[in-house]
Parts: C-alpha cells; sequence; structure tokens
C-alpha cells in the first residue's frame, strides 16, 4: 500500500499548516506512507521539531519552511525550498477563522483571513499543478469545511473562503481527472485542533485531527468531495433538500451553541 501511495503522490508532498491540527496529522500520515515531506506554517520550532520526529520515525526526508501565507513574496519563498524537489501531492491545509459580526472585524485581519484561505491555495495549486499534469500523476487535496456549503452567520467570511475552496477543488477535479491527477476537497466539522480555542468554539461533535485525515486519504482518487463523520455528513446531504434559509438559520444557531465566549 504505501509503495503504490509513493509512487503516485511522491516522491515528495507540500502540506501547508503543517505545524498543528489537520496539517500536522497529514504530514504523520504521508510520512508514515513513505512521502518526503515540506513542511510549510509560520511556527519554525514546531516545524523543526516535526521534521526531526518524522524523519526519526519514518524514515524519510522531512524540509521544514518556515513562512507567513499571508506575505506577498510567500510563494518565492516556497519555490526557493523546493527547487529540485518533485513535488507530487500538494496539501493546501492552512486556514484560519474569524468568529463574530462581519462588520466588527478587524479589516487587515480580514485579508489576512482571505489571503491564507483563498490566496494561498489557489496560487499554490498554480505553481504545482502543472508539474502533475506534465508527470500525469499527482494530487492536490483542498482543505475546505462543512459551513462552505452554506453562507454562516457570524462566520460568513470564512464560510465564503472556504466555499471558494471547495468550488475551486470541485472544478479543478474535474479538469485534472483525464491529466492523471487526483484532487480531493476535505470538508470536515468541527475538529479537535488549535482552530477551535482560536475560534472560540467547544469540541462538542468534534472529531480528531487524525480520523478526518484518514477519511481523506481514504478518498484521494476514488472521489472528488468527503465529508468525514456521519453526523456532517448527513447534515450536508439534508441540506440538498432544504431551502438555504432554513440551512442558514440551522447553521447559524449551532455555530451560536458551539462558541466559548460569552
Amino acid at each position: 500500500m504505501s509503495d503504490g501511495f509513493a509512487a503516485r503522490y511522491g516522491p515528495w508532498a507540500l502540506v501547508t499548516g503543517a505545524s498543528s491540527g489537520i496539517g500536522r496529522a497529514f504530514a504523520h500520515r504521508l510520512a508514515a506512507r513513505g512521502l518526503n515531506v515540506v513542511l510549510a506554517a509560520r511556527r519554525a520550532e514546531r516545524l523543526e521539531a516535526l521534521a526531526a520526529e518524522l524523519a526519526a520515525t519514518c524514515g524519510v526526508l522531512a524540509c521544514p519552511v518556515p513562512v507567513d501565507l499571508c506575505r506577498d513574496d510567500f510563494l518565492d519563498v516556497i519555490r526557493a525550498a523546493t527547487d529540485g524537489l518533485d513535488i507530487g501531492l500538494l496539501v493546501n491545509s492552512a486556514g484560519y477563522s474569524l468568529t463574530g459580526p462581519f462588520l466588527d472585524a478587524d479589516p487587515d485581519e480580514m485579508l489576512r483571513l482571505f489571503n491564507v484561505n483563498g490566496r494561498a491555495p489557489l496560487l499554490l495549486t498554480r505553481a504545482f499543478g502543472p508539474a502533475m499534469r506534465a508527470r500525469r500523476r499527482g494530487g492536490i487535496v483542498m482543505v475546505s469545511s462543512v459551513v462552505a456549503f452554506v453562507g454562516t452567520p457570524q462566520w460568513s467570511l470564512y464560510a465564503a473562503t472556504k466555499a471558494f475552496d471547495l468550488l475551486l477543488g470541485e472544478g479543478l477535479a474535474a479538469e485534472l481527472r483525464a491529466d492523471g491527477v487526483d484532487v480531493l476537497t476535505l470538508a470536515p466539522g468541527t475538529t479537535r485542533t488549535e482552530f477551535l480555542d482560536a475560534a472560540g468554539l467547544s469540541d462538542r461533535l468534534s472529531l480528531s485531527a487524525e480520523r478526518v485525515v484518514d477519511d481523506a486519504l481514504g478518498q484521494l482518487g476514488r472521489s472528488d468531495i468527503v465529508v468525514p463523520g456521519w453526523f456532517y455528513r448527513g447534515g450536508t446531504l439534508a441540506m440538498r433538500l432544504l431551502p438555504r434559509s432554513v440551512n442558514r438559520a440551522v447553521f447559524g444557531r449551532f455555530l451560536a451553541a458551539m462558541r466559548t465566549e460569552e
């Protein structure tokens, strides 16, 4: 299994947001399957520790790349670090949210969120996708969210950026299938990561990051979109039968119930 996976998606994977949460879980799982990994995130110490751990436990090469995806030149930093490396799998995992009224959010922070969640995966996919297409093998994972399926009060901007990821990934899956490149959009619900603390949410009904990643890798090359967990999968299916106004109200109430802040 590892040999076939590495032959299809190796020898190198590039994972953004690799210092924690879903990105870190992807790094662990991919290294265990025999892929060398480029680890991109802001926190250098965490990346260096993770790279050393993966090299020691999985016997792979691991390259930490400290970079802020909000920077105008972030792609230049990643290109320089990956020069000469054959990137066969791109995992666009980095992302974060702002919770609260849209009109009360700081404009600079809103642009940071937009850049990390939307601009960065767009530019990375455009940068590394052509080589995959030329080789007629490879994979791209877009980490979206269940809120991408409906506008969500108090998370309006976050949901919009994740809807962008969802539709971009879904369209690319159809575009690149004939070229031998597998594109999967992962749309998890609440996941037990630092993301919940940053967003001010509880971990009720949450899945582990490892479970989310295992579901994604199990469907890579088989499905275009995966929603881990029966509760969230059933919810997205039910949305197709309900008016968007009802879905919006339900998601808004669900998010309000998850809030841990006063």
